[in-house]
């Protein structure tokens, strides 16, 4: 399954994400996503993915939080190879893999076969979770407007006045 990568410090703080890697052959065109779990999984080296200045770690998150990951500190597995939870710095919140598995998991299960739809749970790459001033998810009707910003200069085709 599609995931996040983050960067994290000595500490545990995290130090930058990336969201998706585009996979291309030589002539440039697009193959597909670069599966970062499944690397992951195959005990594959991240830093073949990435290299982030003052990391001392790389590993994957179910969740898309986008720069708001940065507000977080990794706490790893036993082993220490993947992250078992993100606790937010300021609250002590904790988001847990195993719950989020567990969620995705319930709701596969529960589509009985068809596509289950878990963007709530996860976000995505372009989407990210919105998390409150204490780490926690923000309810769907609380989450931030989608799009960009109005005030944002845009290059590209203006509409005619």
């Amino acid at each position: 399954m599609l995931s996040m990568l983050l960067a994290y410090d000595s500490a545990g703080n995290v130090l930058g994400t990336l969201d998706y890697l585009v996979a291309r052959d030589e002539a440039g065109n697009v193959l597909g996503l670069i599966d970062f779990g499944a690397h992951e999984e195959a005990r594959g080296k991240l830093r073949d993915i990435w290299e982030v200045a003052g990391a001392a770690g790389s590993a994957t998150w179910p969740e898309w939080l986008g720069g708001q990951a940065q507000e977080f500190r990794v706490e790893l597995e036993p082993g220490g190879k993947r992250i078992a939870a993100l606790v937010h710095r300021g609250s002590g919140h904790r988001r847990e893999r195993a719950g989020v598995e567990g969620a995705i998991r319930e709701r596969i299960a529960a589509a009985e076969g068809r596509p289950a739809d878990i963007r709530d749970l996860v976000g995505g790459p372009d989407r990210p979770l919105v998390v409150d001033e204490e780490g926690r998810t923000r309810a769907r009707g609380q989450q931030a407007r989608r799009g960009t910003p109005r005030h944002l200069p845009v290059v590209g085709p203006r509409e005619e006045e």
